[in-house]
């Protein structure tokens, strides 16, 4: 038997690996896997990250005709989260998913610019691609720099005169 906490846990780090590898920037596991205050599943260490990741390994992906029943498909379901997620961190949202044996895909709501292969989901507001294309051909930056996102911690008085 298959335990779903450990396939996640295990689908993270290979994430990890491959982001790692395409953007020489040092990914990580969120703390507490988005439980606490900083959502998502993985995030740039130290750096204001662009995207609040959510990262997805399932038997049913939900890729297909369901996605309009939408209660019972996961991919609605993974949406939904990650952008109530992404609206909470002032970030925008990125749902990394692949099936068992599939290969990674990236749900994104960038238009791609530098290719033809993806589809878009307009009720949704998503486009999906390959990750592997994503990553080689749209170039992104996941990072807005050294600013780290704390929103635990209360601003200070400079950070309110910004405003």
């Amino acid at each position: 038997m298959v335990n779903s906490r450990q396939k996640g846990l295990r689908a993270e780090k290979q994430l990890i690996e491959i982001l790692k590898r395409e953007t020489q920037l040092e990914w990580e596991q969120t703390p507490g896997s988005g439980s606490g205050k900083v959502k998502g599943d993985l995030r740039v260490h130290g750096k204001h990250n662009i995207f609040c990741v959510e990262v997805k390994f399932y038997k049913e992906v939900g890729f297909n005709a369901k996605l309009f029943t939408q209660k019972s498909n996961n991919l609605f379901q993974w949406w939904s989260k990650v952008v109530r997620q992404a609206q909470d961190m002032e970030q925008e949202p990125l749902l990394i998913f692949r099936e068992n044996y599939g290969k990674w895909y990236v749900a994104t709501t960038r238009k791609p610019k530098n290719t033809k292969r993806y589809i878009h989901i307009a009720w949704l507001g998503m486009y999906v691609i390959l990750l592997d294309n994503w990553l080689e051909k749209e170039k992104v930056e996941f990072t807005n720099g050294d600013y780290l996102l704390r929103p635990w911690e209360p601003c200070s008085d400079w950070e309110l005169a910004d405003s």
